[in-house]
C-alpha cells in the first residue's frame, strides 16, 4: 500500500496544473473569505463592530466552503483522467488488484483534504485575527468550546465531499458526473427546505449537510443531531457510496 501511495502522491504533484489548481484553491478560498468578511455591511447589514467575535470568524470560514467547491472539481479531474485519457490500463497493470488500487485513491485524497483544509482553516484563522485586530475586537480563542466545535465541524466539510467526489468518478468515470453528483447531494437540502415541515423532519436528518452544521454547531432545527448520529449519517454515506463505486469498478472492461 506504501507503494502505491507514493504512486498516487506522484501522479498528482508530478503535474505543474495540480500544484498551481491547489496553490489557487488556498488563494482563491482566503480571499472570498475576508472579502465575506469586510463586506458584512453590504450581506448583513452589519459593520464588523456590530457583528459578536464569532460571527466575524464564521463568515470568514465562508471560503471552506469555496474551497469545498474547488477540492470537489479536483477530485474529480484527477481521477478521471486515467479514465478518458486511457492510463488506466498502465495503472490496473502495474496494480492489478483493483479493490487496492481503489482504496489507494481513496486513502491519498483523505490524506490531502486533511492537510489542505487544516493550512486552509489555519491561515484563515490568522486572517480572522489580523481583522478583528485591526477593528479592535476581541480576538478568536480556541480554546472556546463553540469556535472548536465549529472549526472541527469546518474540517470535515471538504474531506467528506472529497471522499464522495472520489466514489463518484470511479462510478461515473467521467468529471462531468462526479462533479455534478457531489454538488447535487450538497444541493438537496435546498430542495427538501421547501416542503412542509413534516417532510422536512424526516429527510434533513440523513443528508450529509445536516450532519456536518450538527457537528458544527451551526444546524437549524430540523438539522440538529447528536455527535454520534451526525457521524454515522457521513460514515453511511461514504461506506455505501464506496461499495457501489467499488463494484461497478470491479465490474468495468476498459
Amino acid at each position: 500500500m506504501n507503494n502505491i501511495l507514493r504512486a498516487e502522491y506522484k501522479k498528482i504533484f508530478f503535474l505543474r496544473f495540480s500544484k498551481m489548481y491547489l496553490l489557487f484553491t488556498i488563494g482563491i478560498s482566503l480571499l472570498a473569505g475576508l472579502i465575506f468578511t469586510i463586506t458584512t455591511n453590504v450581506t448583513q447589514g452589519k459593520t464588523i463592530q456590530e457583528l459578536s467575535v464569532m460571527e466575524v470568524f464564521s463568515a470568514n470560514m465562508l471560503g471552506v466552503d469555496f474551497a469545498n467547491i474547488l477540492f470537489i472539481i479536483f477530485t474529480a479531474l484527477t481521477i478521471t483522467r486515467e479514465f478518458t485519457s486511457q492510463t488506466i490500463h498502465t495503472s490496473l497493470a502495474a496494480v492489478p488488484n483493483r479493490k487496492k488500487f481503489f482504496i489507494g485513491k481513496y486513502i491519498t485524497f483523505l490524506l490531502l483534504t486533511i492537510i489542505l483544509s487544516a493550512l486552509l482553516v489555519a491561515l484563515i484563522y490568522l486572517t480572522s485575527q489580523s481583522v478583528l485586530m485591526v477593528n479592535d475586537r476581541t480576538m478568536v480563542h480556541l480554546t472556546n468550546s463553540r469556535i472548536n466545535q465549529f472549526v472541527l465541524g469546518t474540517l470535515i466539510m471538504p474531506v467528506f465531499y472529497s471522499l464522495l467526489t472520489v466514489a463518484a468518478a470511479f462510478f461515473f468515470k467521467n468529471s462531468g458526473g462526479s462533479i455534478a453528483f457531489s454538488l447535487i447531494i450538497m444541493a438537496i437540502p435546498a430542495l427538501i427546505n421547501m416542503f412542509s415541515e413534516s417532510i422536512r423532519s424526516l429527510l434533513l436528518p440523513f443528508m450529509p449537510q445536516s450532519a456536518i452544521h450538527s457537528l458544527s454547531g451551526t444546524a437549524e432545527t430540523f438539522e440538529a443531531m447528536e455527535v454520534f448520529p451526525s457521524i454515522l449519517v457521513l460514515f453511511l454515506w461514504l461506506m455505501i457510496t464506496s461499495i457501489i463505486a467499488l463494484i461497478s469498478f470491479q465490474k468495468s472492461d476498459f
